[in-house]
């Protein structure tokens, strides 16, 4: 029987395993990988008991991006091309990329849309579509986390980078040898299970809202967040179990 493109799997302690699984084709996006994926992500997101998500790929590849023999066929057969999948912003819970491999156009949006990103340090991540003069509607969203001048070289080179030039440019958080990549994922995973969900969850929603805005438009929702933050049953147990020298038991409530 043959597995399905998109593998999810929960961990325990509030970890999930998104693994992208199309070994054969590099894990390239078609029409049930992305069907899949948001299937995974909405499952996730709706998921009270699971806090954090790492995502990763099988086989050599992360994600080498648009299955372009099905955007072949699409084309001949009149059909209309979407966008891959792109940031989920109103996913505010973490998401973490274990970058096993290439990375490459739809696949370097799949490590965009996580919060984290861990690269082994034999993976190779890019963006090609102007190799096949098509666009990548992901790419603004790197301006303000890329410099500029690095944003137009991968765009107009259409040349992958290595995880260590990636790292440079800020994109990858950590560069690990491949045998050290899920260990570091689910370590990151772990360490921010120990914080408070609701307020990591608070931290990542007004981070994105607030991109590109200015203060006195960002100021209302840092205050909602703000207020309904304090207003839940984990602010109450953050202060009493620091005042009581323990770690505090989060409901996620």
């Amino acid at each position: 029987m043959t597995e399905p493109a998109i593998l999810y799997e929960k961990q325990g302690d509030h970890v999930v395993l998104i693994t992208m699984n199309r070994p054969e084709s590099m894990n390239s996006i078609n029409r049930e990988f992305t069907r899949l994926m948001e299937e995974a992500l909405r499952e996730f997101n709706n998921d009270d008991d699971s806090w954090v998500a790492v995502l990763t790929g099988a086989g050599r590849a992360f994600c080498a991006g648009r299955d372009l023999k099905e955007r072949a066929e699409d084309n001949a057969a009149g059909i209309q091309a979407k966008p891959t999948v792109i940031p989920q912003r109103e996913i505010w819970k973490p998401l973490i990329a274990a970058v096993n491999g290439f990375a490459i156009a739809g696949g370097w949006a799949q490590a965009q849309m996580c919060d984290i990103r861990i690269a082994a340090d034999t993976a190779m991540l890019g963006i090609a579509e102007s190799r096949w003069n098509l666009l990548a509607p992901f790419a603004p969203a790197l301006l303000g986390q890329v410099p500029l001048a690095a944003i137009m070289e991968i765009l107009m080179t259409a040349k992958p980078i290595t995880a260590q030039r990636a790292y440079e440019i800020g994109f990858v958080n950590k560069v690990v040898p491949l045998d050290q990549l899920m260990p570091t994922a689910f370590e990151y995973a772990r360490t921010i299970c120990e914080n408070g969900p609701l307020s990591v969850r608070a931290h990542k929603e007004m981070i994105l809202r607030a991109m590109g805005q200015p203060p006195q438009l960002a100021a209302p929702l840092v205050y909602h967040l703000y207020d309904k933050l304090l207003h839940s049953e984990d602010s109450v147990e953050g202060p009493r179990a620091f005042s009581e020298k323990r770690k505090p038991q989060w409901k996620g409530r």
